[in-house]
Formats: C-alpha cells, structure tokens, sequence
C-alpha cells in the first residue's frame, strides 16, 4: 500500500527540493515496493518530457490536466482500447498532489526570477555631445538636466534602500522627495546625498575643480578618500573641491586638513554676477546662459569648448592668466572672442575646429 510520506517525497524528488536524509528514505522505498518504483519511474518520466517542451506553469498545468484525463476513461470496457485502463483512485490522487506541486514549484521559480531581476536592474547610460543640453526623468519622480558632454548612469528602477546615480560632467538634480530611500550621486571624488532637493554637480574632469551647488533643501557630501568627514551644505551654499583648506567665506577657518591629505576643499557662498542680480553663475547654463564672473581664461576657454563645440589651445601661456567677467547667451564663439578682446589684449586664429590663442 502505497502511504503518504512516500507521495510526499516523491513530490520533493522531482521539484527538486529533498534533502539528503530524505533522498535515501525514498531509495530505500523504492528498492522495497514495486509498486512504488512503478509509478515513480511513471511520474518521472512525464515530468521530464514537460520539462522539456513547456516553459511556463499554464503550459505544463494543461499537458499534467490532458495526461490525468486520459486516464480517466469510463467503465465500460467497450469504451477502452489498447492498453490504456481506469487509472487507480489512489494514483488519480498522487497525480492531483504532484499537480499541485508542481504549481507551486513554477511560482516559486518565476517568483524567485522576478525578485532577482529587480535587483538587477538595467543600467542606462545617457550621453550628451558638446553644445547639447538634455533632460531626464527618473522613475523616482526626479528630474536631471545634463549640461554638454556630460555622461550619467543610473538604473531603469530604483531598488533598494538607495537611489544612486554617476555622474562625469554636470548636471542639475531636481530630486523627488523619499526620506526612507536617499538619493547619492557619486562625482569624481565626491559623493552626495540628499532626501529631496534641487542642486548642482560640476564633475568635469578636464576642471582643475569638483563642485556641488545646493539651492534648496539640505545635503550631505563625503569624499572618497575621507569616508568619516560629513560636509552639510546650506541652501546658497558651494563646495569646491581644490588645493585650499577647508574653509567657510567670509569666517574664520573652521577646520585645518593635515598637511598628508591630498583633497582639499572650501565652502563659499553662491556666486551672483552683480551684488543686486539674482543670476546664479553656477546654474545659468540650464537657462542657456554662459555667465562667468572673474573667470581665468584657461577655465573659461573649458566651458566655452563644450559651449561652442570647439577646441581652443594657448600658444602664449600668460595670456590663460587674464580674467573676464561677462554673459554669452546667442553670441557665436568669434563675437565672444571679439568681446574678449574688449577686455585683454589678444589674438586668435580659427583653423580646423580649433581657436589657437597668442
């Protein structure tokens, strides 16, 4: 007779899903009963072939449902043919078990998938050209405007207790409120945190600078090769990373970095092109504005070289040291340079894509 513990291994034999002590009590069954070892072998083998020619749980359901139902022939004998005969009540029963657990099997497994493929989620990579600008959406509700040449990776979804993005280049967040999942953007060195506010990362890396400019809302910046440091910004504040110390403007210097550290840092105030301006400098470019204020010329030819699309080399190094201070909204690159030339005393020749500075 054939009892429940053996229709109970036998499910866990084939899903799979039997230990090692319970794989020897069902082969020493199945070395003792023929009648057992007859209807594993049955089992089995159908349970192979749908293995093998179905690839979801309603497929298989209908191939187990078919094969129960052809053995359920009536009890007319003129209704039988070959050698197909009323199947035992007691293996109708066993087949309903297998069915079942095989059901819950396929949930599991596609369950399990699923789950693991929201860890996982695709990465997208969105580039944008020089004199280019564009703009993301984030499934979080958060929007990213990219500056030119600007490179941000981030997942189709976010998952996890982090929403984290990487960013080469520049780009204003907008970032959607969740306390329960910060936000991080990873920058060169620096790495930001928010919970939900507007700012500005600048991480270009032919900059002699890293900065993050907060406009509103709080955030909280550490640095790569100083893990315990927590530098909170304000709203209308910046962080620049460079060779000076760590410092606010316009106070005393709140904390001396040792001399073996190698990134330095300060913290200032948001730049304003006139003292009664509301332009901000530091996000002009997301109104297609180049606003610059005291701007060393080898920093400013940087920016103008994403602006225009063009490249720009210094045949005489002084001339790199002179500082301007103006806005470029519809102007070409040559009634910008001619406008340059108002200021400081230079010449350019325009050659190849190339603006060569004497």
């Amino acid at each position: 007779m054939v009892n429940d513990r053996f229709i109970e291994l036998l499910s866990k034999r084939l899903s799979d899903e039997i230990g090692e002590s319970e794989l020897a009590e069902l082969n020493k069954i199945l070395a003792e009963d023929e009648e057992c070892r007859q209807q594993y072998n049955f089992f089995k083998g159908y349970w192979i072939q749908d293995q093998e020619k179905y690839s979801n749980d309603e497929l298989i359901f209908q191939r187990v449902k078919s094969r129960i139902d052809i053995e359920e022939i009536q009890d007319d004998p003129e209704q039988e043919t070959g050698r197909v005969k009323r199947m035992p009540i007691i293996w109708r029963s066993i087949a309903a078990i297998l069915l079942l657990g095989l059901c819950v099997f396929l949930y599991h497994y596609y369950s399990a998938y699923s789950y693991k493929s929201t860890l996982a989620p695709t990465i997208t990579v969105t580039k944008t050209p020089s004199r280019s600008k564009s703009k993301i959406y984030l499934t979080d509700g958060s929007v990213v405007t990219l500056n030119s040449e600007t490179v941000l990776k981030y997942p189709s979804a976010f998952t996890g207790p982090t929403r984290e993005v990487y960013l080469s280049g520049e780009a204003f967040f907008d970032v959607a409120k969740d306390h329960t999942h910060p936000f991080i953007v990873h920058a060169g060195k620096m790495n930001i945190k928010v919970l939900g506010t507007a700012f500005n990362v600048k991480s270009y890396s032919n900059d002699k600078n890293i900065e993050t400019t907060l406009i509103r809302g709080a955030i909280e910046v550490t640095l790569s090769d100083r893990p315990s440091d927590r530098i909170i910004l304000k709203p209308n504040e910046k962080l620049i990373l460079n060779n000076t110390t760590f410092q606010k403007e316009g106070t005393k210097r709140l904390t001396a970095l040792p001399e073996e550290v190698n990134t330095n840092y300060s913290l200032t105030r948001l730049t304003h092109l006139k003292s009664n301006d509301t332009t901000i400098v530091e996000t002009s470019w997301v109104n297609n504005e180049l606003v610059f204020k005291d701007e060393a010329f080898g920093d400013l030819a940087n920016q103008m070289e994403r602006w225009y699309g063009i490249k720009f080399k210094f045949k005489n190094d002084d001339t790199r040291d002179y500082h301007f201070t103006g806005v470029f909204v519809k102007e070409n690159v040559f009634e910008a340079l001619n406008a340059l030339k108002l200021i400081e005393s230079f010449n350019y020749k325009y050659k190849n894509e190339t603006v060569y500075i004497y």
